[in-house]
């Protein structure tokens, strides 16, 4: 049981090693609002993009599809290239998938 734990504890360590270490390399500048978008690109977090949209609900959209094609539609853009763009360059192919499903 104490080998589990050692295992168990190594494991989460490195886990959040690996997060800040993700949060470390990006700087995020100009509107900070939808920062969060960029970052759910950048670590390829679905739970993340959909919370992100969900919360411009009923502010840029009525549902959370209508949001994201708000942002495509605006141009919205990471590091200069448009969401979808932006998660080719990354490799966030999870986020790709679903956004191009919906786009």
């Amino acid at each position: 049981m104490k080998k589990y734990s050692c295992l168990v504890a190594a494991l989460l360590s490195f886990n959040i090693m690996a997060e800040t270490s993700i949060d470390t390399d990006v700087k995020y500048v100009g509107d900070l609002e939808y920062a969060r978008f960029c970052k759910a690109i950048v670590t390829n977090d679905m739970r993340l993009l959909k919370t992100s949209l969900s919360r411009k609900v009923g502010v840029l959209a009525p549902t959370r599809d209508d949001v994201l094609h708000v942002l495509l539609d605006k141009k919205m853009t990471c590091n200069g290239a448009d969401l979808i763009e932006f998660s080719k360059r990354r490799n966030a192919t999870d986020i790709l998938a679903y956004i191009t499903a919906r786009s």
